[in-house]
C-alpha cells in the first residue's frame, strides 16, 4: 500500500495527458482516522472516476503514505495501519505533500531532520498543506511564516501564540495561500482535498466526488467551522432546536424576534435571552448567518439568477444579498467563480488543466471550514 494508484489498471499515458501526480501523505502517530481517510478517499475516487470515464488512461493520482517511524502506524482509535513507508524513504518527485496529524501531536517534539526535510520538500512540490494540527509541523519548519493559515478551532489560539508570524484564521474550513494549504480538523481534510481536485480537474469532478461520498455539499472557501446546523444541535432547549429547524425551512418568511418568540411560546425578552444563551448569538444575527449560508450554497450548486436566490434565502432582493457578500469582499459573480461556476458554466479559472490535459489559468487564492479534532 506504499503506493495507491487510484485506478484498477494503469494504462499508458495518453499524449498531451498530465503525468500521474504523486500525493504524499505524511502521517503523524495517533492520528484520527478521518484526518487521513478523507483526503485519501477523495484523491482515490477522483483518479478512479477519470479513468473509468475514459478521460485519462493513466491514473491521475498515485498516493503514498509516509510515516514517522516503523510500521504499523497506530491511530488514535487503536487501529493499526500497514502499507506505508518511513518518510526517509519517500519517493520523488512529489506533486502534493500533506501533513496529517491530530491534536495529540501538538505537544510532541518534531525531529530537526524532519523539519529540514519539510523545508526542502516545500521548495520542490507544487503544493504543500496540512490537516488539523499538521499546521504545527509546517509552522515549526517556517513554511507558514508570513502566510494566512488555519487549523482546528480548538488549536488556533495556540498556533497563533506559538507562531506570531502567522496570520491564523480560526474560522475557516481551509485556506489556500499560494502553494500552501491548511485545513481545520477531520472532515475538513476532505474539503481541502476536494478543492485540490477542483483546481486540477474542474468543478464538475469535485462535485461528483462529493456526491459519491454522500457529503451534504462540497463546502466552498470561506465557510465557517461553525455551521448553523451545529448550533442547533448544541442547543439544550428542545423548543430552540425545533425553532432553528423551522427557521431553516422558512428562510423566505418573516423571521423577526416577535414572530420567532411567538412560535417558541415565549415573551420577546425571554426568547432573546434564552436564544442567545443557547446558540451563542442573537436571533437576528443567527437568521442573517443562516440566510447567507443558504444563498452561498445556491450560488454554488445552482444556475439560478441572483434575484431568485436572494428571494428564496429571505434577502428580499438581489441588492440585499450583494451587500452581504460585499461585506466579505465578494460579489455573486466572484463567489461563483471562486467555487467553480460562472453563470452555470464550469469556471476555467478553477482549472490548472482541462480534462484533456491542456494547461489552464490557475485560480486565485481562496479560503475555506470542521469541528471535530
Amino acid at each position: 500500500m506504499g503506493n495507491l494508484s487510484g485506478a484498477r489498471a494503469s494504462g499508458p499515458q495518453r499524449r498531451g495527458e498530465w503525468p500521474t501526480r504523486r500525493i504524499s501523505l505524511l502521517i503523524f502517530s495517533r492520528v484520527h482516522l478521518m484526518n487521513l481517510a478523507g483526503p485519501l478517499d477523495v484523491f482515490t475516487r477522483a483518479s478512479l472516476a477519470l479513468t473509468r470515464a475514459g478521460k485519462r488512461r493513466s491514473p491521475a493520482y498515485e498516493i503514498e503514505l509516509l510515516t514517522m517511524d516503523d510500521l504499523p502506524l497506530v491511530t488514535a482509535s487503536g487501529l493499526s495501519l500497514v502499507g506505508g513507508r518511513p518518510w526517509t524513504q519517500a519517493l520523488t518527485p512529489v506533486d502534493t505533500l500533506l501533513v496529517v496529524a491530530s491534536a495529540s501531536g501538538v505537544h510532541s517534539p518534531i525531529a530537526p531532520e524532519l523539519l529540514a526535510w519539510l523545508r526542502t520538500s516545500a521548495d520542490g512540490v507544487r503544493r504543500i498543506g496540512s490537516v488539523c494540527s499538521g499546521a504545527f509541523a509546517l509552522a515549526a519548519a517556517g513554511i507558514l511564516d508570513g502566510r494566512r493559515a488555519t487549523t482546528h478551532w480548538q488549536l488556533a489560539d495556540k498556533l497563533a501564540q506559538r507562531y506570531p508570524q502567522i496570520s491564523v484564521d480560526a474560522d475557516r474550513i481551509f485556506i489556500q495561500d499560494g502553494k500552501v494549504w491548511t485545513s481545520a480538523g477531520v472532515s475538513a481534510g476532505a474539503d481541502l482535498a476536494l478543492a485540490m481536485v477542483e483546481e486540477d480537474h474542474g468543478h464538475a469532478l469535485a462535485l461528483e466526488i462529493a456526491r459519491q461520498m454522500v457529503m451534504f455539499l462540497r463546502r466552498p472557501g470561506g465557510q465557517s467551522q461553525f455551521s448553523s446546523q451545529l448550533a442547533a444541535q448544541a442547543a439544550d432547549s428542545q423548543p430552540i432546536r425545533e425553532l432553528i429547524a423551522w427557521i431553516s425551512e422558512h428562510l423566505d418568511a418573516e423571521l423577526s424576534v416577535p414572530v420567532l418568540a411567538r412560535r417558541a411560546g415565549m415573551s420577546e425578552r425571554n426568547f432573546s435571552r434564552v436564544f442567545s444563551q443557547q446558540v451563542g448569538t442573537t436571533p437576528a444575527r443567527f437568521v442573517a448567518r443562516l440566510r447567507l449560508q443558504a444563498a452561498k450554497a445556491r450560488l454554488e450548486e445552482s444556475t439560478d439568477n441572483v434575484e431568485t436566490i436572494a428571494s428564496r434565502a429571505g434577502f428580499g432582493d438581489g441588492a440585499a444579498l450583494r451587500r452581504q457578500l460585499r461585506s466579505e469582499g465578494a460579489t455573486p459573480r466572484l463567489y461563483r467563480t471562486r467555487v467553480g461556476q460562472n453563470n452555470g458554466e464550469t469556471a476555467v479559472l478553477l482549472r490548472e488543466e482541462d480534462i484533456d490535459g491542456q494547461p489552464r489559468q490557475k485560480k486565485p487564492s481562496i479560503s475555506s471550514s470542521s469541528v471535530d479534532l
